[in-house]
């Protein structure tokens, strides 16, 4: 009922459900049953999430790291200006692809024999009777009762309320409902469900099994927009109104019959999937190829584009057959390979039926990719060189301040800077609280920052980080960090334990 795209002027319309359900090719049993599945993991994952916490020494070890300041100062260097006066000249490309001539060969290929299994190979028409078999097994999952949407006002005695004055409070209420005053003000009022009060008394849909029998059996004699008399349930006393009432839903065989077939044409596809998997990993591992085990499965054996160990076309995307290909057993030993495992529900077995060995690349195909490389290095030493030189000067005394103006450079200083929030470009950031830094000595480093710049950072200080330096806001919002992060991994720890103590099961 809160889903906004089955809401028409911000309320709940039945219409507008069974219309989005039905554009989406969903019944509306069968979105129910998925948001219950979902609910249930939800509290699943909230329950575990929920039990993890943060212990004192691991919010201060988080804030040692989260508050810990330090003082940058950097300089910014035009690195094109110095690239322009770099030059490559044709005989150093020429010398340099000579002496290197064994990395610019082309890589080793393979053009391969397949056959590829998957469940789309093994769909067939299903028998009309066995469909309506189907349906009769499983019609009742999808016909859905009568469902009211119910709102209520809860008042429960307390523990040391006379029981004339809890009979007086159920007795203004009444009389408040019955004088025409707004339900949903009163029981955000006086309500003690406290979950509901917010929400004007608002309790969802029931098709007569949510509530307690008292609470149902008033539901049932109530017209939408009726308030029922005071209701008494273990819980306390109702005052329950019913919001909207949404008509019973019958399975119809024909809106079902395309899941139906759907569904049952997939379960055989899988089990015989399933089944010509294992013939086929039984008849190609002693097979001298693959066309006598492709001809007992009644399939074809595909041919590959070439493939290499890094890249290749089609099921070759996938890195495991790859691997496979390329392996001792196959690529070495002329075998067929066992069968893998792909992508999408496939099973496939393959043979290097072709080798194609490496060649060496021309050197007019590679030299410009030599010459950025050769300059590249060439501008590196020069940032080396000049980072240098300012390590030099601030030893001897010099600023940085000092050392930035004297050759025209841009500087920058941020005091205090923490890891998140400070005014630093993320590169310099990341570089400078990476950096160690020893007292009395001068700590420098250097970064390309976007635009075509290079900083050269000075750590000048480091101030330790405490919990004492962190706000009351910090705390909380690192110890919630923290306790995130171990609820995931709690999360993960239990699904891993769920696969290793299941059972496969395969039909």
């Amino acid at each position: 009922a809160s889903i906004e795209a089955f809401k028409i002027d911000g309320r709940f319309s039945p219409e507008q459900y069974k219309v989005v359900l039905a554009n989406a090719g969903l019944t509306p049993e069968r979105f129910r049953r998925s948001q219950s599945q979902d609910l249930v993991i939800g509290q699943i994952e909230t329950a575990i999430g929920d039990t993890d916490f943060t212990t004192g020494l691991e919010l201060a070890a988080a804030a040692d790291v989260t508050a810990e300041e330090r003082d940058v100062r950097f300089a910014l260097i035009d690195v094109q200006a110095i690239g322009q006066g770099i030059d490559i000249a044709d005989a150093a490309v020429r010398t340099y692809y000579a002496a290197n001539a064994d990395q610019y060969v082309t890589d080793e290929q393979v053009i391969a024999e397949y056959i590829v299994l998957g469940v789309d190979d093994f769909l067939v028409p299903v028998d009309a009777d066995e469909l309506e078999r189907q349906f009769e097994a499983v019609k009742n999952e999808y016909e859905v009762s009568e469902q009211a949407r119910v709102s209520h006002i809860l008042l429960v005695q307390g523990d040391d309320e006379a029981d004339a004055d809890y009979a007086l409070r159920i007795d203004e209420v009444a009389n408040r409902l019955a004088s025409g005053e707004p339900f949903a003000a009163i029981a955000e009022q006086v309500s003690d469900d406290v979950g509901s009060a917010s929400l004007g008394g608002e309790l969802g849909f029931t098709d007569g099994s949510a509530f307690p029998e008292p609470m149902e059996q008033a539901i049932a004699a109530l017209e939408v927009g009726q308030v029922s008399a005071a209701v008494v349930t273990d819980a306390g006393t109702h005052f329950i109104r019913v919001d909207d009432r949404v008509a019973a839903e019958s399975a119809d065989f024909e809106a079902l019959r395309a899941e139906l077939e759907e569904s049952m044409q997939r379960a055989s596809a899988e089990q015989e999937l399933l089944a010509a998997v294992d013939v086929l990993r039984d008849i190609s591992f002693n097979a001298a190829d693959l066309q006598g085990p492709a001809e007992a499965l009644g399939v074809t054996v595909a041919r590959s584009e070439p493939v290499s160990r890094v890249s290749g076309a089609g099921i070759f995307n996938e890195a495991l057959l790859r691997t496979t290909l390329f392996s001792d057993e196959v690529y070495t030993a002329g075998n067929n390979s066992e069968v893998v495992e792909l992508a999408g529900s496939r099973f496939g077995v393959v043979r290097a039926a072709e080798k194609i060995p490496p060649k060496q690349k021309p050197l007019d195909t590679v030299a410009d990719d030599i010459r950025s490389m050769l300059k590249a290095q060439a501008l590196e030493s020069q940032l080396a060189a000049i980072e240098d030189e300012v390590l030099a000067a601030l030893k001897a005394g010099e600023s940085m301040e000092s050392v930035a103006k004297a050759r025209g450079w841009e500087w920058r200083v941020e005091l205090g800077a923490r890891r998140q929030g400070s005014l630093l470009p993320p590169e310099v950031s990341r570089a400078a609280f990476a950096m160690r830094h020893q007292e009395g000595d001068v700590s420098l480093d250097g970064v390309t920052l976007p635009g075509d710049q290079y900083a050269i950072i000075q750590l000048a200080d480091v101030t330790p980080g405490t919990v004492e330096n962190l706000t009351q806001a910090e705390r909380d919002a690192v110890a919630q960090q923290l306790a995130t992060v171990n609820g995931q991994l709690g999360m993960l720890e239990f699904r891993r334990a769920l696969r290793n103590n299941g059972d496969i099961v395969i039909r």
